[in-house]
């Protein structure tokens, strides 16, 4: 007799699921995506100040979402390696042909292990040259997600930036983080035209840490 499938292997033509959470700083609604070829489309829910609930996907890259009228507002196309992330949605850069709405998608791998307890991660989304100072912790940020830093349970920090020679504060804030607790900070550009204070959206989670920590 042959022998069956190994215990916990996926049925075949199954791939492992991908586990993603979405946010916007910027409102959105009505949008679904389907979580297996032929299944029926799942509807994401957005919240202002936190990630979503936790949605599963089993197919080919990239992950679409769909508006009501099933058109393609947007696409993500996820890194093998990565298992659990962060979709964010950001107004794509030009209006969509069809005069529909349209996001571009960071992808950021939001598992445990690479950001667990007590970490900050920093996103910098705001355009500007940033360094500055994390926990007493010299900081020079490139642009997009950075690594995470050790820095709960007490967070301080200030960022700064150079215009025309001289430095200027874009960023400053403390916060605390509860036992199991992560934050990750995104940095958007300033509000207004010629501003160097940046915009921000603080997020905070608990999780597990990666067993063997």
């Amino acid at each position: 007799m042959g022998q069956g499938p190994a215990e916990g292997a996926l049925p075949a033509g199954m791939v492992d699921p991908v586990r993603f959470t979405v946010f916007s700083a910027r409102p959105v609604s009505d949008l679904a995506f389907h979580p297996q070829p032929g299944a029926p489309a799942e509807n994401l829910e957005f919240y202002a100040t936190a990630r979503s609930p936790r949605y599963e996907y089993r197919g080919a890259m990239p992950l679409q979402f769909l508006d009501p009228d099933g058109a393609l507002v947007a696409e993500a196309d996820i890194p093998t390696t990565m298992r659990d992330v962060l979709l964010l949605f950001m107004p794509a850069t030009a209006p969509a042909l069809s005069g529909k709405r349209s996001y571009r998608i960071g992808v950021i791998d939001d598992s445990a292990a690479r950001h667990g307890p007590g970490g900050l991660v920093l996103i910098n989304l705001s355009g500007l040259q940033l360094t500055g100072i994390v926990n007493r912790r010299a900081v020079i940020l490139a642009a997009g997600s950075n690594p995470p830093i050790a820095a709960g349970p007490q967070i301080a920090m200030t960022l700064r930036t150079v215009f025309n020679g001289r430095s200027y504060q874009a960023f400053a804030h403390e916060f605390d983080l509860a036992p199991g607790e992560r934050a990750l900070l995104i940095l958007f550009p300033p509000f207004y035209p010629g501003s160097l204070e940046v915009q921000s959206r603080l997020l905070r989670d608990e999780v597990e840490a990666p067993a063997g920590n």
